[in-house]
């Protein structure tokens, strides 16, 4: 089964007419009936019940059309990666990774893999400990860029994908009390000192995290800014404070750092690819590709 039928399917199943498929297919209305009866011949099923008062599902057509559209993009995904592998490759990846998402494991062996698979294909890889600005978009010097940062406004042929969301946790220093507890709601936090590092990039979690705190203990706490991430540790190692942090931290922090999970859901640390896509460098696209195949979700 090609996926041109496919996707001739998938729009009659959302139309459920005939005519209004085909108008949209640009095809006439036998050719669309030819291809359908052609599907029906190849899945040895029905997919449609035809009367005179219209069109609708069976219950095959049904199951094939909640599963169509993703069919359509795995095929489509495949193909992709057979036109460029086909190409004899090399050439150079410039990525950019934010300090926290350089100890996420899912990433740090995607590369490593990808490395592996495509020798002679030089990856550079530069961490940021800095943190990540929209300005940097407007002159991406790097092929793709993970951060923690939703960027609301992307210059022409950036992409901004999301990887996947999770939770958060308070780094807390010895002997603070709430150790005892196995996760915290944010209204718990009422009369901390939080260090926020990045405070100011409203656009990513740690400041978007701090004003979700401040809601939910009714603006009953206080603040620390810290420049970024390292030095918002040390403080909470000092005892000065508490942190909201990725649980990707605990891979790099000392001993004298604990960690308790944050049961709020709308606390959340997301992780993005930002991709400045390049139809010159073939390199390029095999790892947007291979990424995609593997983790992503369109915003």
């Amino acid at each position: 089964m090609n996926t041109q039928k496919l996707y001739e399917f998938l729009i009659l199943s959302k139309t459920l007419s005939y005519s209004k498929a085909a108008a949209a297919l640009y095809i006439s209305q036998s050719t669309l009936s030819k291809h359908i009866k052609e599907m029906e011949s190849e899945l040895n099923t029905k997919l449609f019940f035809r009367t005179t008062h219209g069109v609708t599902l069976t219950d095959a057509g049904f199951l094939l059309s909640s599963k169509a559209a993703g069919l359509i993009d795995k095929c489509s995904e495949a193909a992709n990666l057979v036109h460029l592998t086909d190409i004899p490759l090399t050439g150079r990846i410039h990525i950019a990774c934010v300090l926290e998402l350089s100890y996420a494991s899912h990433i740090r062996v995607f590369i490593s893999r990808f490395m592996e698979k495509y020798p002679d294909i030089h990856i550079e890889v530069t961490v940021l400990s800095e943190g990540t600005s929209e300005d940097m978009l407007n002159n991406l010097e790097y092929d793709f860029l993970f951060t923690p940062c939703e960027f609301l406004h992307l210059p022409q042929g950036i992409q901004a994908h999301l990887i996947q969301s999770h939770g958060i946790y308070a780094a807390l220093y010895p002997g603070h009390p709430l150790l005892s507890k196995s996760t915290l709601q944010l209204r718990e936090l009422e009369g901390e000192t939080i260090v926020v590092p990045f405070s100011h990039q409203l656009f990513g979690p740690y400041a978007q995290n701090w004003l979700l705190v401040q809601k939910y203990t009714r603006n009953q706490v206080n603040c620390i800014k810290a420049p970024n991430l390292p030095t918002a540790l040390y403080e909470v190692q000092l005892g000065r404070g508490i942190a909201l942090v990725p649980r990707y931290i605990k891979s790099f922090v000392s001993n004298n750092i604990f960690f308790t999970g944050i049961s709020t859901d709308a606390c959340r640390f997301n992780e993005y690819l930002y991709y400045k896509a390049s139809e010159e460098n073939k390199a390029v696209q095999l790892f947007f590709e291979e990424f995609r195949k593997s983790f992503l979700q369109s915003l």
